[in-house]
């Protein structure tokens, strides 16, 4: 069974980037503009990761994954935003995410990311 990676951005060009950076994984990917989208579409059969932008409009994205975990989703979640604010990293971690990736993030670190997130070795 392929996992999903649920790509979540309000930035189509950032949604577009990360499925060509996916395009050679063996995994789908579905796209979102939003939290809410996402959360609308998803059921409890959900399965594989998140790649969710770090500034998600409302509900935002520490609510969007605090819904993952409420819903009992199996959805590891990873977070993708600027490094210039250390503690917002931590936020996100701390309410669950399983990992934060500065950008520009390169192919290479998302798909190690997914990989991770998802179970596949490396």
């Amino acid at each position: 069974m392929t996992e999903t990676v649920h790509i979540i951005d309000p930035n189509a060009d950032h949604r577009a980037g990360f499925a060509a950076a996916l395009a050679g994984e063996p995994v789908s990917v579905q796209s979102y503009e939003s939290a809410h989208e996402f959360l609308n579409q998803s059921s409890a059969t959900s399965s594989g990761c998140v790649i969710a932008s770090a500034d998600l409009p409302s509900p935002g994205t520490r609510a969007l994954i605090e819904e993952i975990r409420r819903r009992g989703l199996p959805l590891a979640v990873i977070v993708v935003g600027e490094a210039s604010d250390l503690s917002v990293a931590v936020d996100f971690m701390r309410a669950g995410a399983a990992d934060f990736l500065e950008q520009p993030v390169s192919d290479w670190r998302l798909q190690q990311a997914v990989r991770q997130a998802i179970g596949l070795d490396t």
